[in-house]
This record gives structure tokens, C-alpha cells and sequence, in this order.
């Protein structure tokens, strides 16, 4: 009788890896950034956001009733997290994301990976999100349960 050896499993990519480094997109979902976006192209950019936070290795998505910010229309941020150490950088602020072109610019970079550089999130940009540039501030403060 022959014995059956059973050969290694190769692993399956099941996805975005936690351990992975990747972008941290702060998204607010308040009512003004949430109707800009509705009445700008009738989309759901909660939903399309997630979907690429959902499908970039390492990224994650933090969202916010409200960032305080509706002066300066819709408005998310980003960082950089290294993810062996869990550290995050500063975030870089980005306003006018109800225009359908700096939103889909959005989409593209977190998609290749957002922010490159931990310590500086805006150095290396597409131009459209340049343009959108509203300033940097310090890194989230996350707490874990």
C-alpha cells in the first residue's frame, strides 16, 4: 500500500495584509462633504472609497461623522503607516474632493500606494491632488480596545 504524503499549501493572498505598509485615509462622512459629493455627480464616494481602501495592501480606512472642517468643503486626510511597527506619519489634508477629477485622483494614489515618504505624505503628488493640498498636521492618535 502506497502512504500519500500531503505537499505544503502555497498561501493565498486573502487580501490587504494588516502587517502590510500602506496608506491611512481619514474620510469624513459628515452631511456637507456627504451632500457635496451627491450633488456634484450623484455618486456614492463613501461606498467607492471603501472599495479601494478594501482592495490596496495595507491601507485602512478611518471614517469620521464630521472632521470640523466645512469651510473647506469635502475633505479627507492622509498618511502614511509603516506596518511592522504600526507607526503612522503626519497627515496630509486634501479639500475639494466633490470634483470628480481630485476624487478619482484620490482613488489612483491610494491605489498605488499613497504616501510613500512616513514623514512626508505630500512630498511626491499627482497634480491634481496638489492642487487640492490644504496643509499637514500631526500624525492620528488611534486607540485600539
Amino acid at each position: 500500500m502506497k502512504r500519500r504524503t500531503s505537499r505544503p499549501r502555497k498561501p493565498t493572498d486573502t487580501g490587504p495584509s494588516a502587517e502590510a505598509s500602506g496608506p491611512v485615509l481619514a474620510w469624513c462622512s459628515g452631511s456637507r462633504c456627504a451632500a457635496l459629493h451627491r450633488l456634484n455627480d450623484g455618486e456614492d464616494h463613501q461606498q467607492q472609497i471603501a472599495s479601494t481602501i478594501r482592495t490596496t495592501r495595507g491601507a485602512v480606512l478611518i471614517t469620521s461623522p464630521c472632521l470640523g472642517r466645512c469651510e473647506l468643503a469635502s475633505i479627507a486626510a492622509v498618511a502614511r503607516r509603516d506596518g511592522p511597527s504600526n507607526r503612522i506619519g503626519p497627515l496630509a489634508w486634501f479639500s475639494g474632493l466633490e470634483d470628480h477629477h481630485r476624487f478619482r485622483a484620490l482613488q489612483e494614489w491610494l491605489r498605488a500606494g499613497g504616501p510613500q515618504q512616513i514623514l512626508q505624505p505630500d512630498r511626491i503628488l499627482p497634480p491634481v491632488l496638489r492642487d487640492a493640498t490644504c496643509g499637514t498636521t500631526p500624525p492620528p492618535r488611534i486607540h485600539r480596545d
